[in-house]
């Protein structure tokens, strides 16, 4: 039921509703009440009268706040920031679809000044969690200046933000730093959080690059589609791969997005091992996941659905069913005198040929994809031939 609902045990639900309050926690600003209160407090120092007698150290008592934040590492705490508001409408950063986007972008590059700084920015992730970014100036179509680098536990969202805040670093520190400077990333999330309101993960990347720009005077940031053939983002990328394999800092902190996303893993790991020991015996060859998500069989009509979960369970409309629990006005038989069994469908002659599944590499192998994971081949046959209204019905 848990499985087949997407819905996981209560131990598991509360579990890991406990582990996203505390990411919950890490976004809190340092002056909140609950950060006061989920703080460890050292131990304090307990004196007797006796001088001779030894200093005791008194436990303290660890509360079920401090306890629900140690579940995650520490990050950098964001701060409470008050909403940025501006007396001019921003122009919008996606205005069309991406090929008209970079179509665009190209033609405007081609008429820039020619003394104008391009930042290309971008961020990566390896398959391993590696997270590195890249950056490159542009001046005139050259590139004058480079950079890669490697951060710790975080998100491409971050090192999105690092690379344009190290981009934007790279290209004031050039001798002409009146020039106007754009820069551009392929990240639409990251755009916004530059022009506008920071984002809670990687705060302190976006603040300093705005009061960069501020500084500066002349700081604009636009949205480039990724992968579109545009030069310096591929530039980019290429070098925010290369990041990557760079050695990750030591004692590097998590980023919140980090974290956040760790917590939603947890929950969906724990669920997946839950389901590995507690799965029945009819669920095991059918290699079927567990997913917090809504499973797809959802989407199906509800007798379809029946038929489908009857076919998983073994607990339906069949023959060894009804006899185990007496029930003596149930039809055993198939419409073409055959038992009912969840794998009947598969070899009822009165299933048109060419409705009928290829039982192939072995029967058993075939038909417990075709109920499991290829549930989709499995319906397909049962309503085209109307097998369980006409052929095999229930009365």
């Amino acid at each position: 039921m848990h499985r087949e609902a997407g819905t996981p045990p209560a131990s598991i639900a509360l579990a890991a509703q406990q582990v996203r309050f505390s990411a919950r926690l890490k976004s809190l600003d340092g002056r909140h009440p609950l950060v006061k209160r989920a703080s460890r407090k050292p131990p304090r120092a307990r004196h007797t009268r006796n001088p001779i007698s030894t200093r005791r150290v008194k436990p303290t008592f660890q509360s079920r706040l401090q306890r629900t934040d140690e579940l995650l590492p520490k990050c950098h705490r964001p701060t409470l920031l008050p909403r940025q508001y501006s007396d001019t409408e921003a122009s919008p950063l996606q205005t069309a679809n991406k090929a008209e986007t970079a179509g665009d972008f190209l033609e405007w590059l081609g008429t820039a000044a020619a003394d104008t700084l391009i930042v290309y920015s971008d961020g990566s992730q390896l398959p391993n969690g590696a997270v590195g970014f890249g950056f490159a100036v542009h001046r005139d179509k050259q590139t004058l200046v480079q950079g890669s680098g490697r951060l710790g536990p975080s998100e491409v969202f971050d090192a999105e933000a690092t690379g344009a805040l190290e981009g934007l670093r790279a290209a004031l520190r050039l001798s002409d730093t009146t020039s106007e400077v754009v820069v551009c990333t392929d990240n639409l999330a990251v755009a916004s959080c530059l022009r506008g309101n920071p984002a809670d993960s990687s705060q302190d990347k976006f603040t300093k690059f705005q009061e960069l720009a501020t500084s500066h005077g002349n700081v604009q940031v636009r949205w480039i589609p990724g992968h579109t053939n545009i030069p310096g983002n591929e530039e980019a990328d290429g070098l925010a791969k290369a990041g990557c394999l760079q050695p990750e800092p030591p004692e590097a902190m998590p980023s919140l997005a980090h974290l956040r996303r760790l917590a939603r893993q947890e929950s969906r790991d724990a669920f997946k091992a839950w389901w590995s020991t507690e799965a029945p015996e009819s669920y095991k060859t059918l290699n079927l996941e567990a997913t917090t998500s809504c499973p797809p069989e959802l989407a199906l009509p509800r007798a379809t659905l029946h038929s489908l979960l009857a076919a998983r369970s073994r607990h339906g409309d069949f023959a060894d069913y009804h006899e185990r629990f007496n029930h003596d006005d149930a039809r055993l038989d198939c419409s073409c005198g055959r038992r009912k069994a969840p794998e009947h469908p598969f070899y009822c002659r009165k299933v048109p040929p060419r409705l009928r599944m290829r039982l192939t590499p072995s029967p058993a192998e075939a038909i417990h994809h075709a109920v499991g994971k290829g549930f989709k081949a499995f319906v397909e046959m049962t309503s085209e031939s109307s097998f369980f209204q006409r052929i095999c019905p229930r009365h």
